[in-house]
């Protein structure tokens, strides 16, 4: 077949015969690197060539169906197919007692092979088929001499195995067999030559010495035993039922498969409370079936495993356990494979396992009747590997760990769901001081505790982290908590030797690689976003993808507990997640696409910040006008939905801006920056210093004069807010740029501010001119919102220079005018003006009036409550002590003090505080405001 993309396409179908291939799967056969965007085209050229050149012009071999493409081929057509029905054609026959027969089939089945699987085709998508392929012919070749062993074929088998175990030199099962083929053959020192060949290569290559099975051989050939003698097949009766084994006892031992449990297991009271209360009563009428889920490294397997050993002896009948390697080095377990060690465990000779994972399954049914068993599944990848695994009587209670949800066992077996999460802060300190121990623990206390932060409470990553310092003395917390401290090489730090089981990057990368394509892709994607969750319309926008079909990727990664759903459409994920998908985004994605992302994504967030400011400021002016649309606009439909959205999205909004100003995206950085005004009805004054503080290096940066005095006004009334000194030429600075571009809303701004600041200063008479000037800049612009705020400071002037009725006729021209826009927040501080000039000529009645308007006004108000609220209660508490009303003045002073207090004004709270001291009155304490 010509042409390295057919054949590739060609042998991606034959895979899956008779089966639907979808095209993202042939996508991914097809294509090592990044596919082309012409990919679906160029595949379905592909297939039209393959039909031509197969002569299948009524596309009968290959169909189109509507996820894919599907290709006929009969039993005897391929030799896959013929490979697997001779396989099981030669267990049946070896079931049955016949096993020279059975010899004979399976030889002939691996006669079919001619090399390596898909030799050359390339990909890497291919190359794992392959390897499973591979490692289907080297087990069935390892079962081929077990039998001919058994048949007593040890010359022959020793023989064979010689190259076998040369091309296979990590291989122990076939290093087993070699061995006892050899001491058969009265070989015994070739057979000790090639354990001590078998044990270097392993020690060398891989850093680990030989399994059990072959040290119990190694030792029994040192004691110049023979190996077990082997039941001769040809002596034994058909049997239509596998017999059970009974050569060396006469019952098979109770087995006790699970691993050892870590020493120092840490917390999860709660989980293992949860798994306790699971645990079946004696005539329990259901198996008991818990999934346990959660992201890698999280300690799953710990948890199992710890809880399992202190229940096992409430199992008589035994204890099963296999890692089913869902995620890990090399392929899953398949259900077949593990049926057929629990069913050696169960006593039932190798020989004798039935073919087919049907028969497997009824079989270890049948065997768990009746008994109390624990079983433990770990690291499970689907519910279709489970399913055949779980016996169908009561008594006993399966626990499956995985990092899938799991979610068809929950929906059709009933599974109990349990979803671990990393450690609590307390249960994180004391794996760090378990392992480093105490002493050390109190000498780097501050370095303890940004290990535990830099780790993500992540298990793994603390028993990496914490074991590198425990294991060399020479190294501190300190030192480590540097490495963890670089960004770009924190998942490096957070790895131990050659173990692929210690080294967090590995173990995330095994969740990752089962992934689809658009599934990685988005993942990869999010690494890129800069705040602490996303929700889904921004998700949708940074992968730029329809928010649908974004939400369905985003619950798969849920599901695959690569991110965590904190909310409806909220999703995050812990930082060394975070920081392995932003490392993958450098890998797989180039530059430019990396920004297209950023760039659709900042497109969005500026955009639905200023639709939700217009909702909330309605009559304000704002520097842009207009902002690019993104492809997938978030509605925003009144005010109350605005508050919402930002109150959500405040800090990632503040992340945005901050990643906008260092990628040097300076447009957006200056489009932001315009729209958080809602920071300051929040009383997140810090936050517009500094949001502020970078915007003015990216307007300086491009030269955009108006920005740079924009983002000046902004600093410089949060500075003036916080009483900081530098308010005063902030403002000075802004009203001057303003005036050299021709702005006339950032000079009123700047003006108004100017005056504010004076006037808390006391310098009444500059205090005015701004605010004249501010007065005299606004008549006739915009939609007379401007002229309301410089009437309403202006009335407040006056009263402080007891001008009171020019206070009342100022605060009187504010509030209509304030009224007359649906500024209610602004009405209210314009009336309680008011009721300040009233108090001045001593109408307290009026002055109460006018403040219980304004204070109505205020309880309505989103925000700046300390203005709003705050300021109409101070205002008619005055009037109500006047009046001989204490304890109404004193209400007042207290609901106001507790805005203040809420807010951080502690200075104005103290004075609330002073006047109801000197009214007779201890003031409240903070729960009882």
């Amino acid at each position: 077949m010509p042409g390295a993309r057919r054949q590739r396409v060609l042998a991606a179908l034959l895979l899956a015969p008779n089966s639907v291939v979808p095209l993202s799967r042939l996508v991914d056969m097809t294509w090592d690197d990044e596919p082309p965007v012409t990919a679906v085209k160029q595949l379905q050229n592909s297939v039209s060539a393959l039909r031509e050149r197969l002569g299948d012009t009524g596309q009968r071999l290959i169909r189109t169906e509507d996820a894919g493409y599907l290709i006929r081929v009969g039993e005897q057509d391929l030799d896959s197919l013929r490979f697997t029905t001779g396989v099981a054609d030669s267990r049946r026959h070896a079931a049955e007692g016949r096993l020279e027969q059975a010899v004979g089939v399976i030889r002939t089945a691996l006669d079919l092979w001619r090399g390596s699987a898909l030799e050359g085709l390339g990909t890497a998508a291919l190359a794992r088929s392959a390897a499973r392929l591979d490692e289907q012919r080297l087990r069935t070749l390892e079962l081929s001499v077990t039998w001919r062993l058994e048949l007593g074929e040890h010359h022959e088998v020793a023989d064979d195995l010689a190259d076998l175990a040369h091309d296979h030199p990590l291989r122990e099962t076939l290093h087993m067999r070699w061995m006892e083929a050899l001491v058969h053959c009265g070989r015994r020192a070739d057979a000790l030559h090639v354990f001590h060949r078998l044990g270097t290569r392993l020690a060398k290559e891989l850093g680990v010495g030989p399994g059990p099975d072959v040290r119990r051989l190694h030792e029994q050939i040192l004691r110049g035993e023979q190996p077990r003698p082997r039941p001769d097949p040809r002596t034994r009766g058909i049997h239509r039922v596998p017999a059970m084994r009974q050569p060396w006892s006469l019952a098979p031992p109770v087995p006790r498969q699970l691993p050892q449990t870590v020493r120092d297991f840490i917390g999860r009271a709660d989980h293992l409370a949860a798994l306790d209360a699971l645990l079946p009563p004696a005539g329990g009428q259901a198996v008991v079936i818990s999934a346990l889920d959660g992201s890698g490294g999280v300690g799953k397997t710990t948890l199992a495993v710890h809880w399992a050993r202190r229940v096992q002896d409430r199992f008589p009948d035994g204890t099963l356990h296999t890692n089913l390697r869902g995620y890990g080095p090399g392929k899953p377990a398949s259900p077949d494979e593990t049926l057929d060690d629990f069913l050696v465990a169960l006593g039932v000779h190798p020989a004798a396992v039935p073919a087919g994972t049907g028969a497997r399954s009824g079989l270890f049914r049948t065997l768990a009747a009746g008994r109390r068993m624990l079983i433990v599944l770990d690291n499970a990848h689907s519910a279709e590997q489970v399913r055949p695994l779980l016996p169908g009587a009561p008594g006993c209670m399966v626990v499956v760990t995985s990092r899938d949800s799991l979610t068809g066992l929950v929906i059709t077996e009933a599974a109990h769901r349990l979803t671990l999460d990393v450690l609590a802060p307390s249960e994180a300190l004391d794996l760090v001081v378990g392992i480093i121990g105490p002493h050390r623990a109190r000498a780097e206390p501050a370095a303890v505790d940004n290990l535990i932060r830099l780790c993500a409470r992540l298990p793994l990553a603390l028993r990496i982290a914490a074991g590198r310092a425990a294991a060399y003395g020479h190294v501190s917390v300190a030192d480590i908590v540097a490495e963890l401290a670089e960004e770009n090489s924190r998942l490096d730090a957070l790895s131990w030797g050659r173990d692929p089981y210690a080294a967090v990057r590995n173990v995330l990368a095994w969740s990752y690689d089962q992934l689809s394509i658009g599934q990685a892709d988005l993942f990869r994607r999010l690494g890129l976003h800069p705040g602490p969750d996303i929700s889904t319309p921004a998700a949708a926008a940074l992968a730029q993808r329809p928010p649908r079909e974004t939400r369905q990727l985003l619950n798969a990664l849920a599901d695959a507990h690569l991110i965590e759903p904190v909310a409806h459409d909220r999703y995050r994920f812990h930082d060394l997640l975070r920081a392995y998908a932003e490392e993958l985004a450098g890998e797989h994605d180039s530059e430019g696409r990396r920004r297209d992302a950023l760039d659709a994504m900042l497109t969005w967030y500026s955009h639905t910040a200023h639709t939700a400011d217009r909702r909330l400021y309605p009559t304000c002016t704002r520097v842009v006008t207009t902002v690019a649309e993104p492809a997938h606009p978030h509605p925003v439909a009144d005010r109350d939905h605005a508050w919402a959205w930002f109150t959500d999205e405040r800090a990632n909004l503040i992340a945005a801006l901050y990643q906008a100003v260092d990628r040097t995206m300076d447009d957006y950085a200056l489009y932001l920056l315009d729209a958080l005004g809602f920071l300051v009805l929040m009383g997140g004054w810090e936050e517009r210093v500094d949001t502020a503080s970078a915007v003015l290096r990216a307007a300086r940066r491009s030269g955009r004069t108006v920005h740079e005095a924009n983002a000046l006004l902004a600093r410089g009334e949060a500075l003036a807010h916080l009483q900081h000194p530098d308010a005063q030429a902030d403002l000075g600075g802004a009203c001057r740029l303003a005036q050299e571009a021709g702005n006339v809303h950032i000079q009123i701004a700047a003006r108004i501010e100017l005056g504010q600041l004076l006037r808390r200063q006391t310098r009444f008479v500059e205090a005015q001119h701004h605010f004249d000037e501010a007065r005299l800049l606004s008549r006739g612009f915009d939609t007379g919102r401007w002229e309301a705020v410089a009437e309403g400071h202006l009335a407040a002037l006056h009263s402080d220079l007891g001008n009171h009725q020019q206070a009342i006729d100022c605060g009187t021209r504010s509030a209509a005018l304030r009224h007359e826009l649906g500024d209610t927040d602004g009405e209210a501080c314009a009336l309680a003006a008011i009721a300040v000039g009233r108090q001045g000529i001593g109408d307290h009645d009026t002055a109460i009036v006018h403040c219980r308007h304004a204070i109505a006004l205020g309880r309505t108000s989103l925000g700046s409550q300390e203005e709003t609220l705050a300021g109409p209660l101070t205002v008619l508490a005055t009037s109500l002590l006047a009046l001989g009303r204490v304890n109404e003045a004193v209400d007042c002073w207290q609901e106001a003090a507790s805005i203040y207090t809420d807010r951080g004004l502690d200075a104005d709270a103290a004075i609330l505080h002073h006047h109801i001291r000197a009214a007779g009155q201890p003031p409240a304490q903070p729960d009882q405001l």
